[in-house]
């Protein structure tokens, strides 16, 4: 007997609306119109602020929504503002640490989501995920989400870039979503060009496969098509057939998790000029990686851990990983390296 489980989260609008017709809205998930900036507070108690994980904000917004947004919502995943407008506000209720600020309309305020905890220290807000901005916008102001270590998805409704300010988004962690037909006035523009910018709508995918050779079928099955899907977490088993799909057919991936999948070896060019992809859990049980299995992809980043039983990394596994900091083995069996991982004659491999 086959045994499968998928479960795909499609991340449009419209999601809600069909989890909200089939088992109501989950409690999370909460709306709010707010006819004055500066009042959204006023609107919910603090444990119902706490509460929310998923929320859509109608209405005016001002420095001060943002300000109870980054420091209450303790639990807020998914910020849609996308039908908000932003006012300007003056004054020392706003973002920007212990000071007055002017901060001008339709644009995320500075330190929106970036908390000044010392003199010289700054955190983000770790628990946001998502953030979806109104076609209004004009500026991300600086700092604006500094140090949001798990947004993963911003996504721009306007079809020309806004402004974006120094240290507002990190190119190393958060992907950026734009109309169609739109990508290329991002790409185009002042600190939007170190970005993986995609058009269309962000889909995530979660799949658990019981038969080897089947994730195309569990996919499409889920209603996707693999050149759609942008975060992929696959559980059970794969087989070549499976990795093949992933290296031919799914050129839009910014992440995947194989961690809880039966592979031993990753196949050589697999991953090979994925040009969007920021980050990849390997398989716990990894024993190989072929040859130039990730050659290319310049905007995988930060520090690469591979599991303690890999044994071999083949000729230029990690060839043009430019923003690769380090591959870090943590167990002491690699007895086969290839030559050139790197492809610049310099090692990042260190044993740990």
């Amino acid at each position: 007997m086959k045994i499968k489980k998928v479960f795909t989260i499609i991340m449009l609008a419209a999601c809600t609306y069909v989890a909200a017709q089939n088992t109501g809205t989950p409690a999370g998930n909460k709306t709010f119109f707010v006819s004055k900036a500066g009042t959204l507070v006023s609107m919910l108690t603090e444990d119902e602020a706490n509460s929310i994980t998923h929320l859509t904000l109608t209405g005016k917004l001002n420095a001060i929504d943002f300000k109870h947004l980054r420091d209450e919502f303790k639990n807020l995943q998914v910020l849609d503002i996308s039908n908000a407008s932003i006012s300007t506000y003056a004054g020392k209720g706003g973002t920007f640490p212990d000071r007055f600020y002017i901060y001008p309309p339709n644009c995320v305020p500075a330190y929106a989501f970036c908390r000044q905890t010392s003199d010289s220290t700054f955190t983000g807000k770790s628990t946001l995920q998502k953030v979806i901005l109104s076609e209004k916008i004009k500026n991300i102001e600086d700092a604006a989400f500094k140090g949001c270590e798990n947004l993963k998805i911003c996504q721009v409704r306007k079809k020309t870039a806004p402004n974006l300010l120094p240290e507002a988004l990190a190119d190393s962690i958060t992907a950026i979503f734009v109309p169609l037909g739109s990508s290329d006035s991002y790409r185009a523009k002042k600190h939007w060009d170190t970005f993986a910018v995609i058009e269309g709508e962000p889909v995530e995918a979660f799949v658990q496969v019981g038969l080897m050779g089947s994730l195309a079928s569990e996919l499409v099955e889920a209603g996707l098509q693999p050149k759609d899907v942008n975060f992929l977490t696959v559980e059970g088993k794969l087989d070549a057939a499976d990795f093949i799909l992933i290296r031919d057919y799914m050129p839009n991936l910014v992440a995947i998790d194989l961690s809880n999948c039966n592979a031993t070896a990753i196949p050589e060019y697999t991953f090979t000029q994925k040009k969007y992809l920021l980050r990849i859990q390997l398989p716990k049980g990894l024993k190989s990686i072929g040859q130039r299995a990730f050659s290319g992809c310049g905007r995988l980043c930060g520090t690469l851990v591979l599991p303690a039983g890999v044994t071999a990394i083949e000729y230029g596994a990690f060839m043009g990983c430019d923003n690769l900091r380090h591959v870090v083995a943590t167990g002491n069996k690699i007895t086969t390296l290839g030559d050139n991982l790197f492809g610049d004659g310099k090692s990042k491999l260190i044993y740990k």
